[in-house]
């Protein structure tokens, strides 16, 4: 059917027009996306690509961050390790003066010159300790490990420190003693409900003993006061107890938030007290004797934390390396969804470029027709 001439309503026009406007609005976008280099530049260009976008982006961030608290954590624990190992050098030379004093062929002027140094020593050990710190955060005081409550020396108790040592961490709770077998002594995790038995023998007059409960990682030292008979506070009349908090360093080594994602651990106690030497002296023949045990066993504490900072620093480097991995892919996957494809977008670009034009042409031969039809009726 013949369609005939219309004045009034030009559809050639009309549809040239609309054709025309679709291809300039084409030609804009692929012109911003070369400018760019983004193929999602806004929402409405992509609705779904854009908030995967936005998802992936924040977990990227995340990682990155994750990352950095990996390194600065391994700088942490190298600064704390430096100082064990001047520690353990200290402790070495300590012990070389303990087995020198206690030997029968020195006499008492010697080995009170050798206890002058031992006990320069044994300060400089907890100047050590209490100085070493990173960003302000002390780090091998006892800070990072349990804390214990005051001392209950009205009850025979000197001292409560954390053992725990290499990893090992102070369980929280308040902690309870019983003594119902005879040279026997039970401390009893309340919260936990974790307990230890050790064989207990009371000290004498004058005499101070020290206790290792090594499943709970607690050690006591008791004085004559303690009776395992009688487990009252005498100033508040209330059963003997102490409480112990646990604390440490958690690191944030993943993007979500939960266990998966965190790394907690714990610092040496590299005090004197921490590592049970503040008593020992070498000023005698039987102090200088039971010092070298005393100093083993601290030579130990300070060589099990160091391996276990390794331990944690090899962890947190991995950490780091799968950080770094991750981001890298996921901002692979960002560039996918994200950036333009050059090559088919210049295509993109060149198409609309010569639908531009020629609809540009196409216009004006529709706007023609109304002349044509005006042409006609003059002849």
């Amino acid at each position: 059917m013949a369609t005939g001439f219309r004045v009034s309503t030009n559809t050639s026009a009309m549809k040239t027009y609309r054709a025309f406007s679709d291809a300039q609005s084409k030609l804009e976008q692929s012109i911003e996306r070369l400018s760019s280099g983004l193929r999602i530049n806004k929402s409405s260009d992509d609705t779904e690509g854009a908030a995967t976008v936005t998802r992936l982006g924040n977990r990227v961030r995340g990682l990155q961050h994750a990352q950095k608290n990996s390194k600065r954590s391994i700088d942490m624990l190298q600064t704390a390790e430096s100082a064990l190992n001047d520690i353990h050098g200290i402790l070495a030379r300590m012990r070389e003066l303990s087995v020198q004093a206690a030997s029968d062929n020195v006499n008492t002027n010697d080995r009170y010159t050798l206890n002058m140094e031992y006990q320069q020593l044994k300060a400089e050990v907890n100047r050590i300790a209490q100085a070493t710190e990173y960003n302000e955060i002390k780090l091998i005081n006892g800070s990072q490990k349990a804390i214990i409550d005051a001392t209950k020396a009205g009850v025979g108790i000197d001292s409560i420190v954390s053992a725990g040592h290499g990893g090992q961490e102070v369980v929280s709770g308040t902690y309870t003693f019983e003594s119902s077998q005879p040279n026997s002594l039970k401390l009893i995790n309340q919260n936990a409900g974790e307990a230890e038995t050790i064989n207990f023998t009371q000290p004498g007059a004058g005499e101070i003993k020290t206790y290792q409960f090594s499943e709970l990682s607690i050690t006591l030292t008791f004085n004559e006061n303690f009776d395992p008979n009688n487990l009252v506070d005498s100033t508040s009349g209330n059963t003997l107890s102490f409480d112990a908090t646990t604390t440490g360093n958690t690191v944030q080594i993943g993007a979500d938030e939960g266990d998966d994602s965190e790394l907690f651990y714990t610092l040496a106690d590299a005090t004197i007290k921490g590592l049970l030497i503040e008593r020992t002296a070498i000023d005698t023949l039987t102090d200088a004797q039971s010092t070298i045990n005393a100093l083993d066993n601290a030579i130990d504490v300070i060589n099990d934390d160091r391996s276990y900072i390794g331990a944690v620093q090899n962890r947190l480097e991995f950490s780091a390396i799968n950080a770094a991995s991750s981001v890298e892919n996921l901002q692979a996957s960002i560039s996918t969804i994200r950036d333009v494809d050059y090559a088919l977008e210049a295509m993109e670009l060149a198409k609309y470029q010569i639908l531009v034009q020629s609809g540009s042409a196409m216009m004006v031969q529709a706007n023609q027709l109304s002349q044509t039809v005006l042409s006609l009726m003059q002849q």
